[in-house]
C-alpha cells in the first residue's frame, strides 16, 4: 500500500521536483476516499501475490548449466534401459530353460520308472523260476537219499541171505543191483542236468539283481523335479 501511496503521490504531484529545491515542497497531499483505499489495499495483495508467484517461478527454472547435461542424461537413460532389456531377456532365456529341462527330467523320470518296473518284474519272475527249481532240487535230493537207503538195505538183504540162496537167486540179485545201480546212475544224471539248468538261472538272477542295483544307483544320481 505503501508503494501504491507513493506511485499516486508522484501522480498527483507532477512527477517531478519543484521549483523550490525540497523534494516534499510543492506537492498536495494525497487524499483518497474509503473506497480508493479499500481498492489500493486490494490492488497492494494482489501485487505482493504476484511477486511471490513470480518469484516461485524463478525458483523452479533450472539453472543454466542443466542444458549441457542433457546428453549426458540422455546417453545414461538409453543406457540403463538397454541394460534393462538384456536383463529381462537373460531372465526370460533361463525361465525358458529352467522349463524345458523340467520337463526333461520328467521325461527321464517316467523312462526310469518303466526300467525298474520291468526289471522288478523281470526278477520276480526269475525268482519265482528259482524257488521252483529248488524245490525239484530238493525233492530229487530226498528222492536220491531214499534211493541209497532202499540200495543199502536191498544189499543188506542180499548179504545176509547170500548163503542160504541158489545161484539162480544169486544171479537175480545181481541182475537187481545192477537196475538198481542203473537207476541210481539215471538219477544222478538226472539230477546233475537239473543242477547244470539251475547255474544259468542263478546267473541271470545275479545279473539282474546287479542291473537293478544300476538303476536304482542312476535313479539317486538323477533325482525327480
Amino acid at each position: 500500500m505503501a508503494g501504491l501511496l507513493a506511485w499516486a503521490a508522484d501522480v498527483v504531484g507532477g512527477g517531478g521536483p519543484s521549483d523550490g529545491g525540497g523534494e516534499g515542497e510543492g506537492r498536495l497531499p494525497v487524499m483518497f476516499t474509503e473506497e480508493q483505499q479499500r481498492y489500493a489495499v486490494e490492488l497492494d495483495g494482489k501485487a505482493a501475490a504476484l511477486r511471490r508467484s513470480i518469484q516461485d517461478l524463478r525458483l523452479r527454472i533450472p539453472p543454466a548449466h542443466i542444458s549441457q547435461r542433457l546428453p549426458d542424461l540422455h546417453a545414461h537413460s538409453l543406457a540403463s534401459n538397454a541394460a534393462l532389456a538384456l536383463q529381462l531377456n537373460a531372465h526370460s532365456t533361463t525361465r525358458e530353460q529352467a522349463q524345458l529341462r523340467e520337463v526333461t527330467l520328467q521325461e527321464e523320470n517316467v523312462a526310469y520308472e518303466k526300467a525298474i518296473s520291468n526289471c522288478e518284474k523281470k526278477i520276480q519272475e526269475k525268482l519265482q523260476e528259482s524257488s521252483l527249481l529248488q524245490s525239484k532240487l530238493e525233492e530229487m535230493d530226498l528222492e536220491e537219499q531214499n534211493l541209497k537207503a532202499e540200495l543199502e538195505k536191498e544189499l543188506v538183504a542180499k548179504e545176509t541171505s547170500a548163503d542160504e540162496t541158489s545161484s539162480t537167486d544169486s544171479i537175480r540179485a545181481e541182475n537187481s543191483q545192477f537196475e538198481m545201480e542203473s537207476l541210481k546212475g539215471f538219477k544222478l544224471e538226472d539230477l546233475e542236468e537239473k543242477k547244470l539248468e539251475l547255474c544259468p538261472m542263478e546267473e541271470t538272477i545275479q545279473r539282474l539283481e546287479s542291473e537293478w542295483s544300476s538303476v536304482q544307483q542312476e535313479s539317486f544320481k538323477k533325482p525327480t523335479s
